[in-house]
């Protein structure tokens, strides 16, 4: 499939029933808990992974990956572990850093709001997710972006999507420089006259 980042990627599907929308996983969600069917790509980061390689990610076993890309086109290596239960792969610096990011799991229900297998699966993959009529303190419905933290083991609260925000204060920040540019420009060329009069 493809994301609209034109990224390509496989994913279990499956209808939720709450919202009626479909629910992309890297589990097979019929399969029992404990006992999960996982999706392993063939190839992570640009490197294809042998058939070995595969098999102890499937395993729950950590393999060590080099000469790999990231987004922004740097190259990387790796320690990678698939978790069992969701298929999400972790990476971490050493074999042993991964203890704890697995412990984490998201709950079924934050502030009074029971959340759908939608929303859990988009939160355990490390994506914003809006999770709209949670009670607040005051008895009040609110809604927040919420996003799992898997380095602290804890969900971070947003007001606004933290993913788009990035991408916005870089525009921002170009934005401004053009601004500033600018208003030195004019602010030079309104120098010139005055002192010209001086002189």
């Amino acid at each position: 499939m493809k994301r609209k980042d034109g990224e390509y990627f496989s994913s279990f599907v499956k209808l939720d029933p709450q919202s009626g929308r479909p629910a992309y996983t890297r589990y097979n969600p019929d399969s029992p808990e404990g006992d999960r069917e996982i999706y392993i790509p063939k190839e992570i980061n640009g490197v294809k992974l042998t058939g070995e390689e595969r098999e102890e990610l499937r395993a729950g076993r950590v393999i060590f990956l080099k000469e790999m890309v990231n987004r922004k086109g740097e190259e990387f290596s790796s320690f990678i572990k698939a978790d069992l239960e969701t298929g999400r792969l972790s990476y971490s610096r050493t074999p042993d850093g991964f203890e704890q990011r697995e412990q984490f799991k998201i709950p079924a229900e934050l502030w009074g709001k029971t959340l759908t297998a939608t929303e859990r699966a988009q939160l355990q993959d490390g994506k914003a997710v809006l999770i709209e009529g949670m009670i607040g303190f005051d008895k009040k419905p609110f809604a927040q972006y919420v996003m799992a933290n898997f380095n602290t083991g804890r969900l971070d609260y947003y007001n606004e999507d933290p993913t788009r925000k990035r991408d916005a204060s870089q525009r921002n920040v170009v934005a401004q420089a053009q601004e500033r540019r600018q208003s030195q420009g004019q602010g030079q060329q309104n120098r010139k006259p005055k002192g010209q009069s001086v002189g």
